[in-house]
C-alpha cells in the first residue's frame, strides 16, 4: 500500500475524517481501520448510536438539517450514504430515494462546508459500476467509457456530479465499486443462503459478469486514496479477476462444500419478482481495475476463490 504518500506526518497526526454511512458495511470497516491507526473519526447518522465508541452527529438530508458541529476540525470527508440499490424493487418512489439520498445529501454537505469555511484535504465519494449500465456485453469497461442510459447509470452520473462540485475546494476521488463481498452483510449472505440450503443455482443464463471486491480490499482502498494525494478523479473498484454469475455460484458451493442440483433460475421469474431491478441481476459487463493497479494499488484478494476461502474458512 502507498499510505501517507503526499502527506506530511503532522498532517496525518491532525487528520479527522467525517464519514456518512459510517455504520454500513464499508463504512464500518473503514472506521475500524482508521481507528486502528489512531486517526479521529466522526459519523453523520440519522440515529445517534455508540457504535465504535466514536462521536456521531444527526442529520436529515430530506429536511436539509445537519448538526454543524460535525465539521469541527474535520480535514477529510468520505461520503458513503445512500439508499440500498438492490434492497427493494424499483418503484418510482424508490428510484427517487436512491438518487436523492446520494445527491441531496452531498449537496447539503457542500452547502455547509462552504458556509462554515471548512478546509478539506479531500472529499472521497462512493459510486457504482452501474455507471456502465445493466446491459449484456462482452466489453471490459474502463473509466474512459461513457455512461449508459438506464436508471442505474443515470443514478451514478448524478451521484458523481454531486461529488464533482467539491473540486472547487479540494481533491476529489470517486470509487465506482463492484459487489462488495463480506460474510454477514451485503450481497453474499443473500446469494449463499440458497446454496447452503442445497437449492442454489445460477441466475438467468449465468453468463452475466459479476464484478466484485472483497470487503478488506475496498476498505483498504479508501484508506489508500485518503492518504495518497496522488489519487484524483474516478477509479473502478473491482477485483482483477473477471467472473460470471455461474462461476460465482460454483465457487461458493465448492467452498461451502455444497452440491448444485437445480437448473438456472429463469429470467422471467426474477423479472416478475423484482421488475426493472432484475436487469441489474441478469445483465452486466466486465469492469477493469487497470487504472487503479497502474496507480500502485495492490489487491489482497485477486481471485474469487481466495476471497471466499478468507470469508468462509478463516
Amino acid at each position: 500500500m502507498l499510505y501517507f504518500v503526499g502527506l506530511k506526518i503532522e498532517e496525518v497526526y491532525f487528520m479527522k475524517v467525517l464519514i456518512t454511512g459510517g455504520s454500513g458495511l464499508i463504512g464500518s470497516r473503514i472506521t475500524e481501520l482508521l481507528l486502528a491507526k489512531n486517526i479521529k473519526v466522526v459519523h453523520l447518522t440519522r440515529a445517534l448510536n455508540s457504535k465504535f465508541g466514536i462521536k456521531t452527529f444527526k442529520w436529515d438530508w430530506e429536511k436539509k438539517e445537519i448538526d454543524e458541529r460535525c465539521f469541527e476540525g474535520v480535514t477529510d470527508i468520505i461520503h458513503l450514504a445512500g439508499a440500498g440499490i438492490a434492497d427493494k424493487p424499483w418503484t418510482m418512489a424508490r428510484k427517487h430515494e436512491i438518487i436523492q439520498s446520494r445527491v441531496f445529501s452531498a449537496n447539503l454537505i457542500f452547502e455547509k462546508v462552504q458556509k462554515l469555511g471548512v478546509k478539506l484535504n479531500s472529499y472521497i465519494s462512493a459510486s457504482g459500476i452501474g455507471y456502465y449500465g445493466a446491459v449484456d456485453s462482452t466489453n471490459i469497461y474502463t473509466e474512459k467509457d461513457d455512461s449508459y442510459n438506464d436508471f442505474i447509470a443515470k443514478s451514478c452520473v448524478y451521484w458523481e456530479r454531486s461529488a464533482d462540485q467539491f473540486e472547487s475546494i479540494t481533491r476529489v476521488v470517486k470509487l465506482r465499486t463492484g459487489v462488495v463481498l463480506a460474510k454477514d452483510k451485503g450481497a453474499l449472505p443473500k446469494i449463499s443462503k440458497t446454496i447452503k440450503l442445497g437449492i442454489g443455482s445460477p441466475i438467468g443464463t449465468g453468463k452475466q459478469a459479476f464484478p466484485w471486491i472483497h470487503i478488506d480490499d475496498i476498505a483498504n482502498l479508501y484508506l489508500e486514496v485518503l492518504f495518497n494525494t496522488e489519487y484524483k478523479g474516478v477509479y473502478n473498484a473491482v477485483a482483477p479477476s473477471q467472473i460470471d454469475n455461474a462461476s460465482l455460484t460454483i465457487a461458493i458451493a465448492k467452498v461451502l462444500k455444497k452440491k448444485l442440483f437445480l437448473p438456472n433460475v429463469p429470467a422471467f421469474v426474477l423479472k416478475f419478482i423484482y421488475g426493472e431491478l432484475a436487469d441489474l441481476i441478469l445483465n452486466g459487463g466486465m469492469v477493469s481495475p487497470e487504472k487503479l493497479q497502474n496507480k500502485g494499488f495492490k489487491f489482497k484478494f485477486n481471485t474469487i476463490e481466495e476471497a471466499l476461502v478468507d470469508i468462509y474458512q478463516k
